[in-house]
C-alpha cells in the first residue's frame, strides 16, 4: 500500500498539491510500468515521491497564512456596483 495524491501530501491550499497529485499519478504509473513486480514499483516510486513531497512542505510552510484572517471587511463602507 503507498500514498498518491492530496492524502501523500498535507500542504496548504494554495494549488500545489493538485499538482503534486498529478505527478505522483505520473511517476507511479512509469514505475508500475518499469518494475517486475508492484512492491518494487512502490518501492521506486516512494524514493521519489517522499523526498519530494518533504521538500515542497518545508518550502510552503507558513505560505498559507496570507489566507485567513479575523478581521471582517467593513460592509457598512462598501460601495455598491
Amino acid at each position: 500500500m503507498t500514498l498518491l495524491g492530496d492524502a501523500a501530501h498535507l500542504m496548504p491550499p494554495l494549488g500545489v498539491g493538485v499538482n503534486l497529485a498529478m505527478l505522483d499519478g505520473c511517476d507511479l504509473a512509469l514505475a508500475i510500468a518499469r518494475h517486475d513486480t508492484i512492491g518494487e514499483a512502490i518501492h521506486a516510486y516512494e524514493k521519489t515521491m517522499l523526498p519530494r513531497s518533504t521538500e515542497m512542505a518545508r518550502l510552503l510552510d507558513g505560505a498559507a497564512d496570507g489566507l485567513l484572517s479575523t478581521e471582517l471587511p467593513d460592509f457598512a463602507t462598501a460601495e455598491d456596483h
